[in-house]
C-alpha cells in the first residue's frame, strides 16, 4: 500500500492528529515517539524553519514513519515535504498550486477552510483525469477536507460539515482550530467518523509524560463514542 493509503487508514481508525509547530528537530522526534505508539498521527507545521529539519530527523530515525506536513502554503513547501518523506499535505486554505503538487505525487492532500470543499474535490478529479465518483472510489484518501476553524472563541462552525456531506457523501472531515479537551466530545459526538486535530496534544512537548497523559485523555473521549 502507498503511504497515503496507510496513513488515511490510520486516521480513520484512531481519528486523531497532533499538531506541532517545532522550535527544533528534537521536538519533532519527541512528539513522534510519544504519539506514534498510541496511533496518533503527527502533523508538523511549516510555521517555523525547523519543520523540514524535523521531518527529515524523524524519517532518518524511523524510515517507515507516517508524518503529515501542515500549514503548507506554497508548491515549494509541498515539494520539499514530499521529498522528505511525508505521507500527506495539509493546508490552511484551498491553494490550487499545492493541490497540483500533491496530486502529481499521488499524496494525500487536505486543503482547509469554511468553503471550497467542492472546488478542491473537482480540482483533484480533473488532475487525476477522473469523475468525482471515481475519485471517491479510486483515491479515497483524496475524498477529504479540513474545516478550519472548527471553533473560534464562542462561535462554532463545525456543524456546516453536515451540509458538505449532502452532495459529497462519505466525505472525511478533519476538524481543527479550537479543538481541545473542552470541545472534543461535542465535535466527536457530532461526527463520529471525523478526524480531530489539536495543538494541545503537543503543548507539553518538553514533558513527554505529560504529553502522553493529554493524548490518552483525547483517546478516551474518541474511544467512548
Amino acid at each position: 500500500m502507498k503511504m497515503s493509503e496507510v496513513v488515511f487508514s490510520l486516521l480513520r481508525d484512531k481519528h486523531l492528529i497532533g499538531l506541532l509547530s517545532p522550535k527544533n528537530a528534537d521536538q519533532c522526534l519527541t512528539a513522534y515517539e510519544v504519539l506514534s505508539p498510541l496511533g496518533i498521527v503527527l502533523e508538523i507545521a511549516f510555521r517555523t524553519e525547523e519543520a523540514l529539519n524535523g521531518i527529515r530527523a524523524i524519517k532518518k530515525e524511523y524510515p517507515d514513519a507516517l508524518i503529515l506536513a501542515g500549514t503548507v502554503m506554497t508548491p515549494k513547501q509541498a515539494e520539499s515535504a514530499i521529498h522528505a518523506g511525508v505521507a500527506g499535505i495539509i493546508s490552511a486554505d484551498y491553494i490550487p498550486s499545492v493541490v497540483e503538487v500533491a496530486v502529481r505525487h499521488d499524496i494525500l492532500c487536505v486543503p482547509g477552510g469554511l468553503g471550497d470543499v467542492g472546488k478542491q474535490l473537482v480540482h483533484k478529479a480533473e488532475l487525476y483525469g477522473c469523475t468525482l465518483e471515481e475519485l471517491k472510489e479510486r483515491y479515497p484518501y483524496q475524498w477529504i477536507y479540513k474545516i478550519f476553524p472548527a471553533v473560534a472563541e464562542s462561535q462554532s462552525y463545525f456543524q456546516i460539515t453536515k451540509a458538505w456531506k449532502g452532495p459529497f457523501k462519505g466525505l472525511t472531515v478533519v476538524y481543527t482550530g479550537g479543538v481541545s479537551l473542552d470541545t472534543l466530545e461535542q465535535i466527536a459526538g457530532f461526527d463520529p467518523d471525523g478526524i480531530f486535530c489539536g495543538s494541545a496534544l503537543t503543548r507539553a512537548i518538553d514533558n513527554p509524560e505529560m504529553m502522553k497523559e493529554e493524548a490518552l485523555k483525547w483517546l478516551s473521549i474518541v474511544w467512548k463514542r
